[in-house]
């Protein structure tokens, strides 16, 4: 339910879209979930924490084609009945290819900037998705990667007046059934955010403020579907972006503002990203 294997790739603002660049992301969610058991009449409580690493990279191959790469280096634990299992390693590698198909932004005729780009892509499942906690139960949700081949399709669309701008990313992740014979349902998220482009003392930053929506279909298990594997969010989102020279530095915290899951409880999240611009 809660995977963080299985999640989305947000892409961010990312204005500088004529260079290259190469970085690293950290992201932290927490996560409460309800269990039921049968041999317990009580429901009890777990504790999911997911940190990732993920290494970030863009190539320009033309001027409207881009490749990104995106790899992660999780680090999950689940806490449950004074019980801690934790797995690490890296997760699986999604591949992204971008291609710009309106932009206006080095026009001086026109005073509203637009930027929209379509895109696709596929996940390879090089990440773990088998590892057993001491008593030897596999948990899928808090594996470092899905062990299944997903496809990934986009569109991020930028609008600019001046200083003021609005950008919007939608995603939508086709996901198959891996050879545990489990799958993850498919994944929806729309994120739109305002900011302000600022100068300051010979750097940009770049505050931006929005919401974003998540939907996750239920998942599968020998295509059996699971009930309370479903859930939808509405999060608030708030960050400031920094350019100085070639570097950019992100800072982005989310809270969620509305949660339709059975047994998940959603806390709020925080990122950094740090890239270099060549």
């Amino acid at each position: 339910v809660c995977g963080c294997s299985a999640g989305g790739t947000y892409f961010g603002i990312l204005p500088q879209f004529h260079k290259n660049f190469i970085g690293l992301q950290y992201y932290y969610r927490q996560f409460e979930t309800q269990h039921t058991s049968i041999a317990e009449p009580k429901e009890f409580t777990s504790h999911e924490t997911f940190k990732t690493i993920e290494l970030r990279m863009r190539l320009n191959i033309t001027r409207k084609l881009q490749l990104l790469t995106f790899l992660p280096f999780g680090l999950n634990k689940q806490t449950e009945r004074n019980t801690t299992n934790t797995i690490e390693g890296l997760g699986d590698v999604t591949l992204i290819a971008n291609y710009s198909l309106y932009n206006n932004g080095d026009s001086l005729l026109h005073l509203w900037k637009h930027n929209l780009q379509i895109g696709g892509g596929i996940k390879l499942p090089i990440g773990k998705y088998k590892q057993l906690n001491k008593d030897g139960v596999l948990n899928p949700n808090i594996q470092v990667g899905t062990g299944s081949t997903d496809f990934i399709l986009h569109a991020i669309y930028t609008i600019r007046r001046k200083k003021v701008g609005c950008n919007t990313n939608m995603q939508y992740r086709l996901t198959s059934t891996n050879t545990n014979s489990y799958k993850f349902g498919d994944r929806v998220s729309l994120t739109s955010n305002v900011f302000y482009w600022a100068n300051v003392l010979g750097f940009s930053v770049l505050p931006n403020i929005g919401m974003s929506y998540e939907y996750a279909a239920k998942d599968k298990h020998q295509k059996i579907l699971l009930p309370n594997s479903r859930g939808q969010n509405i999060v608030a989102t708030i960050g400031t972006d920094f350019y100085i020279k070639q570097f950019a530095l992100a800072l982005g915290y989310q809270h969620p503002m509305h949660q339709n899951s059975p047994i998940i409880k959603q806390k709020s999240r925080i990122s950094t990203t740090l890239l270099i611009n060549f």
